[in-house]
């Protein structure tokens, strides 16, 4: 049984030479011999040369372009991916393209609690459990290497971080591993809240006023400009809510919850805006799975008020629509299941909607339009009409889950909910990025 005291953020998965690329030079080497002509030969051959800089411009499409995944597979865990369609849904096969290592994923126990892309696209964040504790792998996904970062530390990828380089994160360390562990300021280990080049593994310590191990999430505002963080001292005892500016100055305490039921404070997210910050209060209980609150407050941590349940203690977090007006969640349908309180494999859910100003909250696809017993990972559409998420029964811990893609209407509560399935079932899935 895992603690609340940190939450994970989930969104639950040499070359070869492009043929376009072969055929061009294959073309420009023909041309090169036939053609007499000095000129025509140096102009036919600057042609060719531009058409492949053009080609393998195409190849090396933006990142973005594409979604990422974790498989099972006899090595271990894999990072894969497939073209993103109109729908955000994949496209075609999905390709491999490396392992993470470390033996990562051999054990059936071993798990992928987040998968994010960094805002400038060029590195895949896999936070990874294993029986000994968590780290977390840096896939680059232009040189198509993976590596620990940071290196020789235990601890939980928390948030991208906006502005800046484009691939820095927030990260809460844990435990040093090894005499390589990087310590600050030459007082042994005792770290705060870590910005972490996914570039170069270096790192900036943000002190806090309590342990690492204390912190509960940290996200940072749209521009990067501020953070958010929250904090608990233990089971039992409540939680508080901090916000700051990026390099941990002009701290300001800004939310206190006392121990009880619905009292962890995490799983914030900004809206587009900035305007405001959906969270959830998670219950402060040995039983990991009950439900949770979803509450909004300003950008300044002023007027909190509560919205609706959420499903409690997955890890998944409230996603705003692109026009910041509503928030799509993870409603729990089995909430009088007392075994879906102890068991993560037993939850039942359902996509939710809340319109952040009124209040009202509606279902928009469940098991009714799926046949899933989890419908999660919601994606906004950009003009905040429809919502592309997944829906899959339980993941087999030996084999990978089999997610297919859906697509739902954001109409309004009064309308019946309608969902159009977009993809076949993909296999042996891990984790959905």
């Amino acid at each position: 049984m895992r603690s609340t005291r940190h939450i994970h953020h989930k969104r639950h998965f040499s070359h070869p030479v492009p043929l376009a690329l072969l055929l061009l030079l294959v073309l420009g080497t023909a041309t090169a011999f036939f053609l007499q002509d000095k000129q025509q030969v140096q102009v036919a051959h600057s042609q060719s040369q531009a058409r492949v800089r053009k080609v393998q411009k195409v190849q090396q499409a933006s990142p973005s372009s594409y979604l990422y995944y974790t498989l099972k597979d006899t090595r271990g865990f894999v990072v894969a991916r497939a073209h993103k369609g109109s729908s955000g849904q994949p496209v075609g096969a999905l390709q491999t393209l490396a392992v993470l290592g470390n033996e990562f994923g051999l054990v059936d126990s071993d798990s992928v609690a987040t998968l994010q892309l960094s805002p400038d696209g060029n590195y895949l964040a896999i936070d990874g459990i294993r029986d000994h504790g968590e780290q977390v792998w840096i896939y680059d996904t232009q040189r198509m290497t993976v590596r620990l970062i940071p290196a020789h530390v235990m601890g939980n990828f928390l948030h991208w971080l906006s502005g800046g380089t484009g691939h820095s994160f927030l990260y809460r360390p844990m435990f040093p591993l090894g005499p390589d562990a990087p310590m600050d300021g030459g007082n042994g280990w005792n770290p705060g809240l870590w910005i972490v080049d996914a570039a170069t593994n270096a790192h900036i310590n943000i002190a806090l006023p309590v342990p690492s191990a204390y912190l509960i999430d940290a996200t940072a505002s749209p521009d990067g400009s501020r953070i958010i963080y929250s904090t608990t001292s233990g089971l039992g005892m409540g939680s508080d809510a901090w916000l700051m500016n990026r390099d941990g100055s002009a701290r300001i305490h800004i939310l206190r919850s006392s121990g009880g039921v619905q009292s962890i404070l995490g799983l914030f997210a900004w809206s587009p805006d900035s305007t405001h910050v959906a969270y959830e209060r998670l219950s402060d209980s040995a039983t990991p799975f009950l439900n949770a609150g979803l509450w909004v407050m300003d950008s300044r941590g002023g007027a909190s008020r509560r919205l609706t349940d959420t499903d409690g203690g997955h890890g998944f977090a409230p996603v705003w629509s692109p026009d910041s007006h509503k928030l799509a969640f993870i409603a729990r349908i089995n909430v009088g299941d007392r075994h879906a309180n102890l068991q993560a494999q037993a939850l039942e859910c359902a996509i939710g909607v809340v319109d952040v100003q009124s209040g009202q909250s509606w279902q928009v696809a469940s098991a009714q339009q799926t046949g899933m017993m989890l419908n999660i990972n919601p994606v906004w559409a950009n003009n905040s009409a429809s919502i592309t998420f997944t829906a899959l029964n339980p993941i087999n811990r030996v084999v990978g889950g089999t997610p297919r893609y859906w697509s739902a209407r954001v109409a309004g509560p009064t309308l019946r909910p309608m969902a159009t399935q977009l993809t076949p079932a993909l296999a042996h899935v891990i984790a959905v990025g």
